[in-house]
């Protein structure tokens, strides 16, 4: 008999070298040797550590001679294995070809390393035939899975699941392993420099439950751009779900690659397609068959909403980075819109279902406010919202009101979502900005108390007052002060400006300016002063 140049097990056997289906291995045989693999009737007689294949069951008498001899199993094809036998049995699906699952058997027992090479290339060429067939990572993820019978969990460079696909036999646990496995503390600490993963291929790891999985880093241009896991019960990874990691890792590049390409060309379509709806520069029906060209429904409203990082540019958090947050929001609500990276700016237009307040496009504004939140907690994303534009031809009018409640926005230090038609008396004011009557007007009606040190509280109280129509005890609640203090500080308005709030038109008039010294807040010239 040739001697192998490694030992290989029957366990080993049956996953690398075996059609998928063969049932009859059991955890107490998996680590019997399997030094050479024969069929029954050639002439050879089985002898220790033989696998024997058989297309009918032999005698009794002659599967106890075998097993006698030390022979390791008897893999069945055809027949039913019997409740009881001298030797493990093992039945192989039906219509397989012994003859070619000798050869296999034989060519990984006679030289591991190189079957190893081999199977693994047969896995990336099966994984990327399914990227070409146009499966996407979902599919990949159920071919692996169905390759090692274990859970799948494709991943991207931030942990977020891209893709899974999980056997019954661990659907119990696995949303408790899932939410484990998207925290950073569970992923091996040579794998977190995404630089160094790129040259490190997988790792076991342990986790709860009596789980074990193999990671490896999904590697683009030099870079861990995601994770691939299989995820099984202790002890129960082998040589197969190596491989299937390994080339199943490189096989999810290859479709990430593939998925960012045709991304990136939808993006500058559609991009191209806001420029051109922004600008004004492409006639009416010819914006109308290029939304049909690159397949984007505009006959539903739309409301525009414009993004930006409060903190300048380098200090802030990278606007492609914003534009992600968007692009998952936009996906994981399932809505319609066009997104497009301007200047220091990222638009967006998305569809709402009538013309009234756009709840779709709020409840987009809400999550994206919150994603950018969580993420980056130190910093403040600034978005303003524009009305539904019920045609094509006026989304340039949403924009442009987007734009004004952004400004709106930045200038009150707004962290929430700002929508123009909220803006209640600023939508007046913004038609008269860039006039000198405003900054005019609300100094002659606040300039003693602007001017006045330390007039912070008291210009916080009068707004306040003016927000609660003059209702002392809600004024005091909301200031979190004694009624007798809001008294003191009611009084002392009155002496610096000479403010009568008992009276309807200072009243009106004062709660103007303090809308004016918001909105044109902060002014530089003014804090050099």
């Amino acid at each position: 008999m040739p001697v192998s140049n490694s030992q290989v097990s029957l366990g080993e056997l049956v996953r690398l070298a075996f059609p998928r289906g063969v049932t009859g291995l059991t955890a107490a045989t998996r680590e019997r040797e399997a030094r050479w693999v024969v069929a029954a009737g050639s002439g050879v007689a089985p002898q220790t550590g033989d696998v024997v294949l058989c297309v009918s069951l032999p005698a009794r008498k002659e599967l106890a001679a075998w097993a006698e001899r030390g022979v390791t199993a008897v893999a069945l094809a055809g027949d039913e294995p019997p409740a009881k036998a001298d030797l493990p049995i093992l039945a192989l699906p039906a219509e397989n070809s012994l003859r070619d699952i000798q050869h296999a058997a034989l060519e990984l027992i006679v030289n591991r390393q190189s079957y190893l090479i081999n199977r693994g290339g047969q896995i990336y060429q099966t994984l990327a035939r399914l990227s070409v067939e146009g499966v996407g990572l979902p599919g990949l993820a159920q071919a692996m899975s169905e390759l090692t019978g274990k859970a799948v969990l494709v991943q991207d460079k931030r942990l977020q699941p891209l893709a899974e696909a999980v056997p019954p036999g661990l659907a119990e646990g696995w949303p408790a392993a899932l939410e484990a496995l998207r925290s950073w503390s569970h992923l091996p600490e040579a794998l977190r420099d995404r630089r160094q993963a790129a040259v490190g291929g997988w790792r076991d790891q342990s986790l709860a439950n009596d789980l074990i999985r193999l990671v490896c880093p999904i590697v683009a241009k030099g870079m861990a751009r995601g994770y691939l896991s299989v995820v099984g019960r202790a002890g129960e990874i082998d040589a197969l779900d190596q491989l299937v990691v390994e080339h199943g890792a490189a096989a999810c590049a290859l479709e990430m690659a593939k998925a960012k390409a045709v991304n990136e060309a939808e993006k500058r379509a559609h991009g191209d397609f806001v420029d051109a709806v922004l600008t004004g520069s492409v006639p009416l029906d010819e914006l109308v068959r290029w939304a049909q060209r690159i397949g984007y429904d505009v006959e539903p409203p739309h409301a525009a909403q414009i993004w930006r990082w409060a903190s300048r540019p380098g200090e802030a958090p990278s606007l492609r980075r914003l534009e992600t947050l968007i692009n998952q929001s936009v996906a994981k609500l399932g809505l319609n819109a066009l997104i497009r990276l301007r200047n220091n700016e990222v638009v967006v237009f998305c569809a709402v279902a009538d013309a009234g307040r756009p709840e779709a496009a709020l409840r987009l504004a809400a999550a994206i406010h919150r994603a950018a939140g969580e993420e980056y907690p130190q910093q403040a994303a600034h978005c303003g919202l524009g009305r539904p534009a019920a045609e094509l031809q006026d989304w340039k009018d949403s924009h442009r009101e987007a734009a004004q409640s952004l400004s709106m926005a930045v200038r009150l230090h707004e962290r929430a979502p700002l929508f123009f038609g909220d803006l209640s008396v600023y939508r007046l004011l913004f038609q008269l900005e860039g006039s000198p009557e405003l900054e005019s007007f609300c100094r002659e009606v606040l300039g003693p108390l602007m001017d006045y040190e330390g007039s912070g509280d008291l210009l916080e109280t009068l707004e306040a007052f003016c927000d609660r129509l003059g209702n002392l005890s809600q004024t005091a609640e909301k200031l979190f002060i004694h009624r007798n203090s809001l008294l003191y500080r009611m009084e002392r308005i009155g002496q610096l400006a000479g403010i009568d709030m008992n009276n309807p038109d200072t009243r009106l008039a004062v709660h103007l300016a303090l809308k004016i010294r918001r909105m044109l807040r902060p002014a530089p010239a003014r804090k050099e002063r």
